[in-house]
């Protein structure tokens, strides 16, 4: 096991991220004073778990960020990271590497990670214990430390030696111990102080209880007496009451009958009724009909004759328009032709008066330059020529001039071209490097930016994560209470349902003979058949009753069988309802019509519960005759309407019974067999939606868990990249700020040569420029020079001719003119003929116009006529025959109307005496009606009793005891309510108190004996943990005195030493002196030593440390500086001794150190304030570097 790697960014003077690879053996790290050497060390000891700012040389934590310096701005946050080997297993992890990082921001969160995952610093802690490392261990030793060794108190010294004899995992599990025997003691003293107080109590709560207790069972026996009672009055009543409702139902049936007839003769008597108006309908659309028939048969022949009349108008005026369009369009056509003739001569003359025209303009400009002027121009032009000539003579001199100067320029420029071309070049070339480290620039910026943003963004998405992982996990806690209460609860709910309780005795023993098989037949209770929606349970319980708790069964036989079972167990009494004897009870439909049309009329009972068909009669039995109402003023409005006939029952439980007695109130929550398993349901239902829930956040939460490991993986990742780009940044910016000097001096250099080049360029410009002017003005009077002569000669030849030709053109002018003045006269005689034709044709055309219109005009009113004389005379033939139709249709609808009203007139007859029936039958059925709501009143005050003094819904049995003494019941419950008065006053709740006081005695009791056992324990095992400390100090201390006694005499060359114990028989608690006598002085304390020698009996302490108990690696910060070179050699000479077990790391500016190295690293502070990280040669160290 050894360290491989420490990585450091931020951390004090490290302000760009370094990595120092350590090998197996002895590294040296090397530098000037101040150049960040020993923050190495400090590093990996902050790694390793310091909490002291001041042991880290600074006032506070955030004083480890590297602060800024003249050109660095200050960093944010500091990061180191140790990479351990642990191919022996010398840690307790399943890693062959281990990498242990520690990180502080300057908002004070600092966090751990042991590799790469967030953990606490007793996690680093367990990890390194009695391992040799630590923040405290010998493995790092600086200056200070020497000086700590050597001057603190003998107690305090021995830390080491613990760490060296692995103890101190021991003195933590017995810190631990320690505080959980303080906690025990804490919990015992308490428990102890409870105890006596409940003592006290237990003794007068326990007659309190027995007092109680007797009120209790007194208090039962009253209860089941006059329930009894009640019962069996309530069983009388409804005896009677049966027994009225059998004829009342007998009655109802007779109303229902007549009230069928009724509703069937109305029926018939409606159908009649349409009938005959259906009927008056048709007979009154037939006689319309009829009479719109007659008038458009008379329309009809009037349009006829018209229709004749028009057709021979309309012929005659379109033959007399075609035949005079036809000769309209003829003379048009003549017209046209003789239009065009004439057009075309006028269009030969104004071609020949072009002709002449053009002939006479030419000889009278001929004419107009006369002899004379020609004569006097040719004498200006030989004038011009002779100054032409000399100015050309005086041009040729002045270009020959210029040609040499432009020679001498051309020269020197060349000169400054090639020296500006090799300058060019090479300024191309450099250029053409700084292109592309811009590039290399560009393009590492665009990827920093591009991790930059990704750091960003992960970051950004590790901290969403973790918060969502967060929330998920509180989620999931409080799901997972909430699903263990509502198992809880539904576990209670089953057993209650199991043990079919809230079940009157006999009907629970019935139920649980049924489910052992001990009774056949048993469908269960009416409360176990039916199902309730949560709006309506009050309501139905109500309107049940004790009937809730009646027992189905399949026959009459297997219910006297159940009864019997009862009687032979004295279990108890019930009612049966046998499915094959039960008849259906409901609501007339009348009754039901009306009470339906209230807006606050929810349905009958039997409606609003849901059974398997099987139990179908039950249900109408029982519910079909109740009516459910919304609210008891609806449920009082409701009953009105039916003459208090019926019972009304609202979702509140109140109720108007048939009569118009009311009843309602509030009774204390109970949990009804109703409300128990609609629960059940409700409850099942939760706790599967619950544990989906909880299975899809348990996903959820798997896939956050491994979204924030790869955010925080992402996150470092990217953080990596960035350092590397900005290593990589500065190092491409310094080699582009070398280029661009180089950039300017070539500039410069070029821009020198180029203004020589552009002076000489302008000098020859301007030479260029008077020669280009001259050579225009040379070629201007060469081409004027010669385009004069041929003037000239032009001039001369033109004067000769012109002599000859003036006397023919004026005699060809003349005779021009008259041709001209012929053809002028033609032209005005063809162009008035034009005139007066084209006036007549536009007359033509107008003509032609109109009468197309008149055409086009009478063609449509011809073709506007919609039918002909034979197609109107048809439609006259058929609406006679339609009207003969009609008439035969009115007749027969006439004769049906009579037999129709003579039909009605018999039913109306019948309808009025059963209307008299039914007056009759609802007198009776009223007079009935009183009686059983006089019956019921009293049978549900019994009820009411019942449910409100006990909270029990009535079982009246459908047998009445005939060995029942009522008398004696009566007695017996005056004398027992008599003795439960003399109990005086009683405390109800001291029999739970009592449970209760007993329990938590108990309890606590046992709570004591368990901690004084654990006490006993935590005796035991500390003193275990002395004894093992004891021996593991005592051996580790004899065997590192030993050995200081011999490498002590092998570093100073001689003398003695000696390690005391200042308490030999106290080893837990002893300090440790050391005493030294170096050779040729006498034995003595540590601070009668020099320097030297104290430093380098501390060096020998740790090396017999190290012989003793081997460490991975151990680091030494200038330890030898204070040793002279012979020392030096002797402790470097110890070092590649130990190397082969041990790791060293030395930071020192020692030659004789440094030669001992296998591999030395240099510390620089090239730039300020910053440290930065070089590898060395022994013989390229500086001076200063080795003292």
């Amino acid at each position: 096991m050894f360290l491989k790697r420490v990585e450091i960014i931020g951390f004090k003077s490290f302000a760009e991220r370094i990595g120092i690879d350590f090998v197996p053996g002895v590294t040296a790290i090397v530098g000037p004073n101040g150049s960040g050497k020993s923050n190495i060390t400090d590093a990996i000891r902050w790694v390793l778990g310091e909490q002291s700012a001041k042991s880290l040389r600074g006032a506070k934590m955030e004083d480890v960020i590297f602060a800024g310096s003249d050109s660095r701005k200050p960093l944010n946050f500091a990061e180191v990271t140790l990479i351990l080997d642990n191919t022996n297993g010398l840690f307790p992890l399943d890693y062959t590497e281990i990498s242990v990082s520690r990180r502080v921001f300057r908002s004070g969160e600092s966090n751990y990670l042991l590799n790469g995952q967030q953990c606490r610093l007793k996690d680093i802690n367990d990890v390194f214990m009695d391992s040799g490392l630590g923040k405290e261990a010998f493995s790092i030793i600086s200056q200070g430390r020497v000086d700590e060794i050597l001057n603190s108190r003998p107690e305090d010294r021995r830390s080491i030696f613990d760490e060296a004899a692995g103890v101190l995992k021991y003195k933590t599990r017995k810190r631990k111990a320690e505080h959980k025997l303080f906690e025990t003691e804490d919990n015992l003293d308490r428990v102890l102080d409870i105890l006596k107080e409940l003592d006290v109590r237990i003794g007068p709560l326990e007659k309190n209880a027995e007092a109680a207790e007797k009120y209790k069972v007194l208090s039962a026996e009253i209860r089941e007496a006059d329930v009894r009672l009640l019962n069996y009055d309530g069983a009388k009543f409804r005896e009677s009451l049966l027994a009225k409702t059998a004829l009342l139902d007998e009655k109802k049936r007779q109303r229902s009958g007549i009230e069928s007839e009724i509703a069937k003769a109305e029926q018939n008597s409606n159908v009649l009724k349409n009938q005959l108006a259906n009927t008056d309908r048709k007979i009154e659309l037939l006689q319309k009909q009829l009479v719109e028939l007659s008038a458009e048969t008379e329309k009809w022949e009037g349009r006829r004759l018209l229709t004749i009349e028009k057709q021979k108008n309309t012929e005659q005026h379109i033959i007399r328009i075609n035949k005079e369009l036809a000769a309209a369009q003829k003379d048009k056509d003549v017209f046209l032709v003789k239009l065009s003739a004439l057009k075309e001569k006028m269009d030969s003359t104004n071609s020949k008066l072009e002709i002449i025209q053009t002939e006479m303009n030419e000889i009278s400009q001929i004419l107009k330059r006369s002899v004379k002027e020609t004569e006097k121009e040719i004498d200006e032009l030989k004038s011009t020529y002779i100054d032409l000539l000399n100015e050309e003579a005086t041009i040729r001199n002045d270009l020959k001039h210029i040609e040499e100067r432009l020679q001498g320029e051309k020269n020197s420029t060349d000169r400054i071209l090639e020296q500006t071309s090799v300058l060019k070049a090479k300024l191309h070339e450099v250029n053409e490097k700084r292109s592309m480290q811009l590039k290399v620039i560009a393009s590492l910026k665009a990827k920093r930016e591009q991790v930059e943003a990704a750091y960003r963004n992960s970051e950004k998405c590790y901290e969403e994560s973790d918060k969502d992982l967060k929330n998920q996990q509180q989620f999931m806690q409080n799901a997972l209470n909430k699903q263990s209460e509502m198992q809880g609860r539904l576990r209670a709910l089953k057993s209650l349902e199991a043990e079919f309780s809230g079940f009157y005795s006999g009907v629970r023993s019935v139920l649980i003979a049924n489910k052992e098989g001990r009774l056949r037949g048993v469908d269960g209770a009416v409360a176990e058949l039916i199902t309730i929606a949560d709006p309506y349970i009050k309501a139905i319980e109500t309107a049940l009753g004790g009937a809730a708790q009646h027992i189905v069964t399949s026959t009459e036989a297997e219910a006297r069988n159940a009864i019997g079972y009862l009687k032979q167990r004295n279990a108890g009494r019930a009612t049966f309802l046998p499915r094959d004897v039960m008849r259906p009870r409901r609501l007339p439909s009348a009754s039901l019509r009306i009470a339906e049309q209230h807006p606050e009329f929810v349905g009958t009972a039997e409606q609003l519960v849901q059974t398997d068909n099987a139990f179908k009669i039950i249900t109408e039995n029982l519910l079909g005759m109740t009516v459910v109402a919304k609210s008891l003023a609806g449920a009082s409005a409701i009953a009105k309407t039916l003459d208090y006939k019926y019972r009304i029952v609202t979702l509140d439980g109140d109720v108007v019974n048939a009569g118009g007695s009311l009843t309602g109130g509030g009774a204390k929550g109970q949990s009804s067999v109703f409300s128990r398993k609609a629960e059940l349901e409700t409850l099942s239902a939760q706790i599967e939606r619950m544990a989906t829930s909880i299975e899809t956040a348990t996903k959820k939460m798997g896939d956050s868990k491994m979204a924030v490991a790869q955010h925080m993986h992402d996150t470092e990742r990217f953080r990596q990249q960035l350092e590397g780009f900005r290593e990589e940044q500065s190092s491409v910016d310094s080699g582009l700020r070398e280029m661009d000097m180089e950039v300017r001096a070539l500039e410069s250099q070029i821009s020198l040569a180029e203004k020589g080049k552009a002076g000489a360029e302008n000098v020859g410009a301007e030479l260029a420029n008077k020669k280009s002017a001259l050579l225009e003005e040379h070629a201007m009077v060469k081409s004027t020079l010669a385009s004069t002569q041929k003037e000239v000669e032009t001039l001369e030849r033109l004067a000769a001719d012109r002599r000859n030709e003036e006397a023919a053109l004026m005699a060809r002018n003349s005779e021009l003119r008259e041709q001209a003045a012929i053809h002028r006269e033609q032209k005005g005689h063809q162009q008035s003929s034009i005139a007066e034709m084209e006036e007549t044709l536009v007359h033509l055309e107008q003509k032609i116009s109109a009468l197309t219109a008149d055409q086009l005009l009478y063609s449509e009113h011809e073709d506007g006529i919609e039918l002909t004389p034979e197609e109107i005379t048809a439609n006259i033939e058929r609406s006679a025959s339609e009207k003969s139709s009609i008439e035969k249709s009115l007749m027969d609808e006439r004769a049906n109307r009579n037999r129709i009203a003579d039909t009605l007139d018999e039913q109306e007859y019948s309808l009025k005496q059963l209307r008299i029936d039914e007056g009759k039958a609802v007198s009776a059925l009223n007079e009935i009606n009183v009686t059983v709501s006089r019956l019921e009143v009293k049978y549900e005050s019994i009820t009411n009793r019942l449910l409100d003094e006990y909270g029990l819904y009535p079982d009246f049995s459908s047998e009445i005891e005939n060995n029942f003494d009522v008398e004696q019941t009566r007695n017996r419950v005056t004398h027992l309510k008599e003795e439960r008065e003399s109990l005086g006053s009683v405390n109800p709740s001291a029999i739970q108190e009592f449970k209760e006081v007993s329990e938590r005695h108990a309890f606590l009791t046992e709570q004591r004996n368990d901690l004084l056992e654990a006490k006993n324990t935590l005796n035991e095992a500390m003193s275990e943990m002395d004894k093992e400390m004891e021996m593991r100090f005592g051996t580790t201390f004899n065997a590192v005195r030993s050995r200081f006694h011999t490498v002590f005499k092998e570093m100073f060359g001689g003398g003695d030493a000696d390690l005391i114990l200042t308490q030999p028989d106290n080893l837990l608690e002893t300090g440790v002196e050391i005493v030294a006598r170096p050779p040729g002085k006498k034995l003595q304390n540590l601070s009668l030593l020099s320097g030297g020698e104290r430093a380098l009996t501390a060096i020998t302490l740790l090396f017999s440390i190290i012989e003793v108990r081997p460490v991975p690696f151990c680091i030494l910060d200038e330890v030898e500086a204070a040793l002279d070179e012979a020392n030096v050699i002797r402790y470097s000479k110890y070092l590649k001794k130990f190397s082969d077990n041990t790791q060293f790391i030395v930071i020192t500016h020692r030659k004789g150190t440094m030669e001992g190295a296998d591999v030395l690293y240099g510390i620089t502070m090239q730039e300020s304030g910053v440290s930065k990280l070089i590898s060395v040669k022994l013989s390229e160290v500086p001076a200063e570097m080795l003292g």
